[in-house]
Parts: C-alpha cells; sequence; structure tokens
C-alpha cells in the first residue's frame, strides 16, 4: 500500500512539473518589454520538440539588461512544454531559453522578455 501511495505522489509531482509556465527575475513597472514571442509546434508521433529561442534574435542587437523572463503554457491541461533558461536571462543582454515538448504532444508557449 505504501509503494502503491509513493508512486501516486512521484506521478502527480512529475506532471505537476513537467508542462507549466516559467519565470526568472522580477518585472518592475519602470520595465519595457522587449520581446515576446509565440512558439507553436504541432505534434510528432513518437518523438518531442526541444526547441531553442534565443534573445536577441539572429541579425538584431539589445542595448537594455533583462530584468525578468516569462514563459507561459498556453495548454491549460500541463501538456504543453517544459522551459529551460539555458544562458543568459536576467543581468544579460542575451538569453537562451529551450523549450521541450513531451513525447506525442505539441507546443505552444508563450516568451515574454522584460527590461531597462
Amino acid at each position: 500500500m505504501k509503494f502503491l501511495l509513493s508512486l501516486t505522489i512521484l506521478v502527480a509531482a512529475i506532471f505537476v512539473v513537467y508542462g507549466s509556465s516559467a519565470s526568472w527575475g522580477r518585472r518592475n513597472s519602470n520595465d519595457y518589454l522587449l520581446s515576446r514571442q509565440v512558439e507553436v509546434r504541432s505534434p510528432i508521433k513518437n518523438n518531442y520538440w526541444n526547441v531553442n529561442v534565443d534573445f536577441p534574435r539572429a541579425g538584431t542587437v539589445n542595448y537594455y539588461n533583462i530584468s525578468a523572463i516569462f514563459v507561459y503554457d498556453n495548454f491549460k491541461n500541463t501538456s504543453g512544454a517544459a522551459p529551460a533558461l539555458w544562458s543568459g536571462g536576467p543581468g544579460f543582454r542575451f538569453a537562451q531559453i529551450n523549450l521541450r515538448s513531451q513525447v506525442n504532444r505539441g507546443l505552444n508557449s508563450t516568451i515574454e522578455i522584460y527590461g531597462r
């Protein structure tokens, strides 16, 4: 019985963590929206999406320091991507965010970057 209870708690924790929104840093009232990017991908059978979102985009320059990054999972049933900040972020002028979808699931996330 204890094993079944432990397994249930573990599975519930994985589902809560896996497809969710994330944030890094703190947004202040005097921050500007530097970038808003929506990433949408269709499901792939027996595979997953692994998308890197770079800020600033190739060929552009950013003169502001990043103060906050928000990644919103637009799927409301926790079947969206798991976001991770790979480099840069708050305090830097660049960021690389990785979005990894679940197997056999699509990807629909909004990335907002604020700075001053």
